[in-house]
């Protein structure tokens, strides 16, 4: 299954992040792709610690979103409300310019991919307690939704 934490993997979505450009026209929901990629890059901060968690895991979207997230290849939805962690109209990252929008996501996936096996990170906000091996499987399965998103 691909991961943020397998060098291809890493590899392969930061060449899809530089195809990122204003021109970028959405297939579904209401994010801009500069709104796009401080929202996947909150998931990072929220996993780092960097940033605060306000919503609470459940033991169904615990179970639910493990099963999704580590054993199926890609989010089969469309349209789905963005948590408020990660929501710029709740507690998310404001947007600035494209281009510092994508240095940042980029940076901030090199440090996970960099990362020692067996750092400890936060628990994600609805799911709950995840390894760094599973953080990284959910890291690359919503960016690589986000980027479908906007055909990349």
């Amino acid at each position: 299954m691909k991961n943020i934490r397998n060098s291809n993997d890493f590899n392969r979505v930061v060449e899809r992040i530089h195809q990122l450009s204003q021109t970028s026209n959405r297939q579904w929901g209401k994010m801009r792709v500069e709104e796009m990629l401080p929202h996947c890059a909150d998931q990072i901060r929220l996993a780092m610690g960097s940033k605060q968690a306000h919503e609470q895991p459940t033991l169904i979207n615990a179970s639910i979103a493990k099963y999704i997230g580590l054993w199926l290849p890609r989010i089969p939805l469309k349209n789905l409300r963005a948590p408020v962690d990660m929501n710029a109209r709740f507690f998310g990252t404001a947007a600035a310019d494209i281009e510092t929008e994508k240095a940042g996501l980029i940076q901030l996936l090199q440090q996970v991919h960099a990362m020692q096996a067996g750092t400890v990170l936060q628990p994600h906000p609805m799911y709950g307690k995840l390894s760094l091996q599973q953080w990284g499987r959910f890291m690359y399965v919503h960016i690589d939704h986000h980027l479908r998103q906007f055909s990349c």
